[in-house]
């Protein structure tokens, strides 16, 4: 796990949560400013997994960490308007399911890299509609509009999406804010992943010279944002996170 302040902003608007207890994995992306996005942020990590240890499933504690920012907001902490993205992964065993609001992603890697979350953004509606292609989508003007955000104005384009499945032996999760696949494409994290997760084994050291190099590579690329980057996965002789 990292998370790099990068080469343009003045504050980390990032948060992350690591919950082994839980089996939960969280990154949010802030939004609005100095001083608010890093709250809201915060307020996603602080809230989703006490949701989640008192019996929420991911969408209900992704719901509380909404209601709790604007609270926050309402109160004189942050600012108003604040609001932040999150990807959220919780497993049962090597059974997992993913919740995210946002353009923060997740990822299933091992025997390649595969995309499991579908950004909220404009960009997205228009790769969907066919109007964009995905080397226009890198430099597009519309790149950072998002169109679901925990927090934000009023609060009301906050609904998660989800997706569950199982892990195999040698796979894992790559969960990531946007400061990551802004800068870096998708065959590019497969190549670092491949090239450091050889035994498919975050466990044996070689997990975090990955997200090292991953970080290190959004900041030679411009490093325009933020850039948090978390590896969950299961070596292939035996289980555990």
């Amino acid at each position: 796990m990292q998370s790099n302040v990068g080469r343009v902003r003045r504050h980390n608007e990032d948060s992350f949560a690591a919950r082994e207890d839980l089996g939960l994995w969280i990154v949010a992306d802030g939004m609005g400013g100095a001083a608010a996005g890093e709250v809201a942020s915060a307020i996603v990590v602080e809230v989703v997994p006490r949701a989640v240890e008192q019996g929420a499933d991911l969408p209900q504690a992704i719901a509380e960490a909404n209601r709790s920012i604007l609270d926050a907001a309402a109160s004189g902490r942050g600012k108003p308007g604040m609001g932040s993205t999150v990807v959220a992964a919780q497993f049962n065993g090597r059974d997992y399911t993913i919740a995210w609001v946002g353009d923060a992603r997740a990822y299933v890697w091992g025997d390649g890299l595969r995309r499991v979350s579908r950004d909220h953004s404009r960009i997205q509606e228009l790769l969907d509609a066919g109007m964009i292609d995905e080397s226009e989508a890198r430099n597009h003007p519309h790149r950072s509009v998002i169109t679901r955000v925990l927090g934000g104005p009023d609060g009301t384009a906050a609904d998660s999406e989800q997706v569950s499945g199982s892990l195999e032996p040698g796979q894992g999760l790559l969960l990531c804010s946007d400061g990551l696949t802004s800068e870096v494409c998708d065959e590019e994290i497969a190549e670092v992943l491949s090239g450091h997760l050889s035994t498919n084994d975050p466990g044996n050291g070689q997990g975090q010279a990955a997200v090292d190099q991953l970080v290190s590579l959004a900041l030679e690329h411009g490093g325009n944002d933020n850039v948090t980057v978390v590896l969950v996965g299961f070596p292939r002789a035996g289980g555990g996170h």
